[in-house]
């Protein structure tokens, strides 16, 4: 009797939770925010860190332009198309060497940042790369940058006539 009781029990539970035949996680989990641009995710099975796009007012996000098209002023107009949107630019000058294609390097935590940089200057998201230590030979010493655009012949500063749908935050 105490057996078809039980399985009673657990037709009830099964049609209460909807029916599924699958194991339902009932533990209890925790989001936190870890104020390093990630949420982590506690649970039963251990915890999980999934980056957080974050972004920062602009006008505290320094950002380096480097002419890495081999054409004069490239970096200077990239500079200059970023200034309307409030980013504080460090001077424009040239990458150490030249690039094939563009690419803006993000610092830890800056992520967002960048993709902003890039849509501004007409770039897509996919050029976003991590500003690595020590950093990439193209961007040489990026003094205290969160963001390095290198801009190749592909920019639109560059004379390229290439769009990228606009970014969103």
């Amino acid at each position: 009797m105490r057996g078809f009781l039980l399985i009673g029990a657990a037709l009830l539970i099964n049609s209460y939770s909807g029916g599924s035949t699958g194991p339902l996680d009932t533990s209890p989990k925790q989001t936190t925010a870890t104020g390093k641009g990630a949420t982590s995710t506690t649970g039963v099975g251990g915890s999980t860190t999934v980056p957080t796009p974050v972004s920062h007012p602009p006008a505290s996000v320094k950002v380096l332009v480097l002419n890495g098209s081999g054409k004069s002023g490239v970096a200077k107009a990239g500079a200059d198309a970023l200034k309307p949107a409030g980013f504080t630019t460090l001077d424009p000058t040239n990458a150490k060497s030249t690039v094939a294609t563009s690419v803006v390097y993000a610092a830890p935590g800056f992520e967002a940042d960048a993709i902003a940089v890039a849509g501004l200057l007409g770039l897509p998201p996919t050029v976003v790369k991590p500003l690595t230590v020590p950093p990439p030979a193209e961007v040489g010493d990026p003094a205290d940058a969160a963001v390095v655009a290198v801009l190749g012949p592909d920019s639109t500063a560059a004379g390229a006539t290439t769009t990228a749908p606009p970014a969103t935050n």
